[in-house]
C-alpha cells in the first residue's frame, strides 16, 4: 500500500489516480475527508501528521510519498523516522531543483534539511526535485480576466516550467517500480521560455490578445498583497526564492523523457488545457 501525503495538492491530486490506475492500493491523507475531492478508489484518512497519529497512518504501508504543507523539515523528518520504525521500506520525497543548485532561500533550505533527514532515516529513498510549476501561471488569472494584461516582475528569468502531471507520472513510476532506489531526479519541462513568450502562448490558447507589462519587484509585491491578501512575509519568501533561482530556471533536465520515454508536456499544451480558467466571468 502506498501512503500519499499532500493528496489534495498540485501534484497529489494527479498522483493518487495515477497510482490507482497503475493498480496500486492508495491511502490518501487529508485534514478534512468531507471536503477533499480524492479518487473514491483510495482509502482516505484524516490526519495532521501529529507524531501520535503516525504509527496508525503508516500501518501496512510499503511506500510513502512525502510532501507536507509548508515543507516543514521537522515534520518530514518525523514522518521519515516513524516510517523507519514502522518498517516502511521506501520513501519518495518531493523536493525542489533549488537543492540541486545549492540555493539558500528559506523554502529550499527546508527541503534540503528534509532530504537529509529522509536519507538518514533508514528506509530506501528516492528524491524528486521539480523546477517551477506551469500551474504557477494561474496567478495571472485575475489581471487577465479584468484587464487582458499580465504583470511580470522585471527580474523574472526564462524558465523551463514543468507540468504537474509529468511530476505525478514520474512519482508513480518511482513508487510502483524498482530501479529508483537512491536516485535523485531533477524534473523540468523541455524548454526554457521567457515570461513574454509564455504570455504570447497563453494569449493564443485563450483566443484574445494579452498585454505584457514588466514592473518592479516592489510594485509586484504590492500587487500580490492587494489582489490576494498574501502576508508580506510569504511574499518576501517567494521573491527570495525567485532571486536565488533566477540563474538556474533556464536549465533543462532530460529526466522526464528518459524515465517516461516521451518528451515533457509543453507549456502550450498546458495553456490549451487551462484556457477556460482565464475567460471573463459573467
Amino acid at each position: 500500500m502506498i501512503f500519499v501525503l499532500g493528496a489534495t495538492g498540485k501534484v497529489g491530486r494527479h498522483l493518487v489516480p495515477a497510482l490507482l490506475d497503475a493498480g496500486a492500493p492508495v491511502r490518501a491523507l487529508t485534514r478534512d475527508p468531507a471536503k477533499a475531492r480524492i479518487d473514491p478508489r483510495a482509502e482516505v484518512v484524516r490526519g495532521d501528521l501529529d507524531t501520535s497519529d503516525l504509527p496508525a497512518l503508516l500501518d501496512g504501508a510499503d511506500r510513502v510519498f512525502v510532501l507536507t504543507q509548508g515543507h516543514i523539515a521537522d515534520r518530514e523528518a518525523a514522518v521519515a523516522q516513524a516510517a523507519a520504525r514502522a518498517g516502511v521500506p521506501h520513501l519518495v520525497k518531493l523536493s525542489t531543483t533549488g537543492v540541486h543548485f545549492g540555493q539558500k532561500d528559506a523554502i529550499t533550505t527546508a527541503h534540503a534539511e528534509a532530504e537529509q533527514a529522509i536519507r538518514e532515516a533508514g528506509p530506501v529513498w528516492t528524491i524528486l526535485r521539480p523546477g517551477a510549476f506551469m500551474d504557477n501561471r494561474f496567478a495571472w488569472i485575475g489581471s487577465i480576466r479584468e484587464e487582458n494584461a499580465v504583470y511580470v516582475p522585471d527580474t523574472d528569468p526564462p524558465s523551463a516550467l514543468v507540468h504537474v502531471r509529468d511530476i505525478a507520472e514520474v512519482a508513480t513510476l518511482t513508487l510502483t517500480t524498482s530501479g529508483h532506489e537512491g536516485a535523485t531526479y531533477g524534473l523540468t519541462g523541455g524548454e526554457a521560455l521567457t515570461a513574454e513568450q509564455q504570455v504570447a502562448i497563453l494569449a493564443e490558447a485563450i483566443g484574445r490578445p494579452l498585454k505584457y507589462v514588466e514592473e518592479t519587484e516592489s510594485a509586484a509585491k504590492e500587487r500580490l498583497i492587494r489582489m490576494y491578501g498574501w502576508p508580506a512575509k510569504a511574499i518576501d519568501g517567494l521573491f527570495a526564492l525567485k532571486r536565488e533561482s533566477a540563474p538556474h530556471e533556464r536549465v533543462v533536465f532530460d529526466t522526464i523523457e528518459r524515465l517516461l520515454g516521451r518528451p515533457p508536456r509543453t507549456f502550450a499544451a498546458w495553456a490549451r488545457e487551462n484556457a477556460s480558467a482565464y475567460h471573463h466571468q459573467r
